[in-house]
């Protein structure tokens, strides 16, 4: 038995699961869905596991992906208010290449290898697709990778797409040529997923991928599945994190603008 019959036998419960929810949206949707397991497995069980998540904290979910055009792929309801959820997944190989972290193996509490740039990318290829929409949009990275999403999918992690990994610094004596002062951490936001250095000379600061409200860092290959949540600080639309009150989310604190950057977790 090959690695996806493998992964459809051990989510198959799952699997069923949601072929019932969307048969009751209609035989395309079903099909389009199938079409996914079939040629992307761990795409498919990370949509799959993303809708039984939402539906545990949400009114109403919805599929919202145009069958022919594209879009999110889930509209929800909650205390009166919609938003919307894309969902993409760092599939078991592309996590253990960027992370050297082997699935099944014991729980590392720190790697130096993490999945930040990785989480970066997927963010700037998901940005395009989310444009022109009328309410917020969360975006719902998952992975199966058990060992990876455990030790990468962290607070840490979280606080890493607002800040990129930070670099230990300290001043220069430029005529003694020795170091000077305490140690402290700076960041060049080159991973950093919702803002960057500005461009014009007047902004320290610039927002970027505004179209993506917030992130949820899904670990669906640990038991039980744990979500985390990271919330973009001026997006296009604000995403209420009261609609999801058992998440946890962080966010940067106010004065980001002038580059103290400070994460805080709500």
């Amino acid at each position: 038995m090959n690695d996806a019959n493998n992964l459809i036998c051990h989510y198959s419960e799952l699997i069923d699961q949601h072929r019932r929810w969307l048969k009751t949206f209609g035989k395309q949707r079903l099909d389009k869905w199938q079409e996914l397991l079939t040629a992307n497995p761990e795409g498919a069980i990370c949509e799959a596991a993303t809708r039984e998540l939402l539906s545990k904290h949400c009114a109403g979910v919805e599929p919202r992906e145009d069958v022919s055009t594209g879009g999110p792929d889930f509209l929800c309801l909650q205390n009166g208010k919609r938003f919307y959820v894309e969902v993409t997944c760092i599939t078991i190989d592309a996590a253990t290449r960027c992370t050297g972290l082997v699935p099944n193996s014991p729980i590392q509490t720190y790697t130096p290898k993490d999945l930040t740039k990785r989480i970066f990318y997927e963010m700037c290829n998901k940005t395009p697709q989310l444009r022109n929409l009328d309410a917020p949009c969360l975006l719902a990275i998952g992975t199966l990778h058990d060992t990876a999403g455990h030790t990468c999918f962290s607070r840490l992690s979280a606080s890493h797409i607002l800040t990129d990994r930070p670099k230990i610094s300290v001043g220069r004596d430029p005529e003694e040529g020795r170091a000077v002062g305490d140690l402290y951490l700076t960041t060049n936001l080159g991973h950093s997923g919702f803002i960057r250095a500005g461009k014009d000379s007047g902004d320290l600061i610039e927002e970027a991928r505004k179209t993506i409200s917030a992130v949820l860092l899904c670990s669906f290959g640990t038991r039980p599945p744990r979500a985390i949540g990271v919330l973009h600080p001026n997006p296009n639309h604000t995403f209420d994190r009261t609609l999801l009150p058992k998440i946890e989310f962080c966010r940067l604190a106010e004065g980001y603008e002038t580059g103290l950057l400070k994460v805080e977790w709500i």
